[in-house]
């Protein structure tokens, strides 16, 4: 098998896997669902500085995680490291790095794309249910942009779950998410806005060209990612 044959085989069997699984993302876009509209719809009318923050907050840390909800192989990751010790037993068989590092990549769009799109659809319907006087295309191209963004970031993810130990992966997600609190609460503070409101604010006034932008940039994540991912695993650890 060619690369692509081998990483799709890889991301099918993982997928067989999962089974049940997919009903830990459906929870969990339910999740994010009622917290995130309620502040979007408010947010566009109300000057709320805490609803914000929080809305940047979980919308930026969260949304990339579509992708690895139904995929987790444990919930303790950072003592039993279950993925390096999956990683080790591939790399005895006759699979390619290139095969491993495409394969996961492809697992995690297939279901964060497939998420989204639920996730977006709801948002969109349930927004208008608290009516939210937003344009379907303006809406679109938000979700666009917001897709392209979850993308970029979950490959960047990718490369730390796939490079490091699970403890080394677990911290650098809690100095990630801490780091990107603090911005959050100090963006609001001296801005008085919000990314997410003011990205849709800037796509509905005529920038069409941001979700273009962050589709092009998901794009180059995706092929740099696939470089450093493969490097990575070439020199890493899988004892630790």
């Amino acid at each position: 098998m060619n690369t692509w044959q081998g990483a799709w085989y890889l991301a099918k069997e993982e997928l067989r896997r999962v089974r049940w699984k997919h009903l830990i993302t459906l929870v969990f876009i339910g999740y994010l669902l009622i917290f995130l509209v309620p502040m979007f719809s408010d947010g566009r009318i109300e000057n709320s500085l805490f609803g914000y923050w929080a809305l940047d907050f979980i919308t930026i840390t969260l949304l990339p995680m579509l992708g690895f909800m139904s995929t987790q192989n444990s919930g303790f990751y950072w003592k039993m490291d279950t993925y390096t010790k999956k990683l080790a037993a591939w790399r005895t068989m006759p699979i390619t790095i290139k095969q491993i590092v495409l394969g996961r990549i492809l697992l995690f769009l297939v279901n964060g794309i497939i998420a989204m799109i639920v996730f977006f659809t709801i948002y969109y319907l349930f927004a208008r249910s608290l009516g939210a006087d937003i344009e379907l295309l303006d809406f679109i191209l938000y979700a666009l942009f917001w897709i392209g963004f979850s993308i970029a970031v979950g490959i960047i993810y990718l490369y730390l779950e796939t490079g490091f130990s699970g403890m080394k992966y677990f911290w650098f997600c809690t100095a990630i998410s801490l780091f990107l609190l603090v911005g959050m609460v100090v963006y609001t503070y001296f801005f008085k806005n919000s990314l997410v409101l003011l990205s849709y604010r800037t796509i509905a006034q005529g920038g069409w060209w941001m979700p273009l932008i962050m589709i092009v940039l998901a794009i180059a994540v995706f092929f740099f990612g696939r470089i450093i991912m493969d490097k990575k695993l070439r020199t890493r650890s899988y004892t630790s």
